[in-house]
């Protein structure tokens, strides 16, 4: 084991954290942990808001949003009416303000001290893709699955592809633990709302890493409510 990394974890059994352990189970090492992204690896809630307010557009982006969560159009409607209010903006500008989005603390090294223990990490996200690619690309995250906008000679065209919604992200996962040749008792999934629950339920280990919701806490193995990312590797480097 990595100095750095052993001295964290021997801090972290000392110190007093919002943590709660709600099932202790029998499980084979972990080999992949894959991540949600909104709200888990970085500081915005919602990429897809975080883009609307961005270039002016939240006040339509808002009103879609309501519509979904009253039940009157799709996941994919509500992505491609999105997308549509961002018709001829320049890639160029798009990936700029994705690019200003901050990591929750710990984010880095806790990426860092899970390759260190051959743990594969992937993300999970019903979110941008420009943003997934973007941390895939800087903390050398070994895949990942999000939803990309459609580009063509270096501007959006208007249009979405959507892999992951709010409602299929069990069968996303399913995708990448074949991909990776693991089993559901050798994953950890790591993230913070409803969405995240069919996996709690499917995987090893469920870590609800501050939970928007008492739903989530009550479906997840472990809580953790700390602003530091690196309070959940005890539990999946133990």
């Amino acid at each position: 084991m990595e100095i750095w990394v052993a001295l964290w974890l021997k801090n972290l059994k000392s110190m007093t954290v919002p943590i709660v352990v709600k099932r202790k189970m029998k499980m084979k090492k972990l080999r992949l942990v894959v991540f949600d992204v909104d709200g888990t690896l970085i500081k915005v809630d919602s990429s897809w808001r975080f883009l609307h307010e961005k270039l002016g557009t939240w006040t339509k982006g808002k009103q879609y949003a309501e519509l979904f969560f009253q039940g009157k159009i799709t996941y994919k409607e509500w992505a491609q009416l999105d997308a549509s209010l961002w018709k001829n903006q320049s890639l160029m500008n798009v990936r700029k303000i994705v690019n200003e989005i901050s990591y929750v603390d710990g984010a880095q090294k806790s990426i860092w001290a899970l390759k260190k223990h051959d743990v594969k990490v992937a993300l999970l996200s019903a979110g941008l893709s420009l943003l997934s690619e973007r941390i895939e690309r800087e903390l050398n995250i070994d895949y990942s699955l999000s939803n990309e906008l459609v580009v063509k000679d270096g501007t959006l065209t208007g249009e979405v592809k959507i892999n992951v919604s709010l409602d299929n992200k069990e069968k996303a996962l399913n995708h990448i633990l074949h991909r990776f040749g693991v089993r559901s008792n050798e994953c950890c999934t790591v993230g913070d709302d409803e969405s995240l629950i069919p996996l709690f339920k499917k995987v090893a280990l469920g870590i609800a890493f501050n939970p928007c919701s008492e739903e989530v806490e009550k479906n997840a193995d472990v809580v953790v409510k700390n602003e530091d990312l690196r309070y959940v590797l005890p539990h999946i480097l133990r």
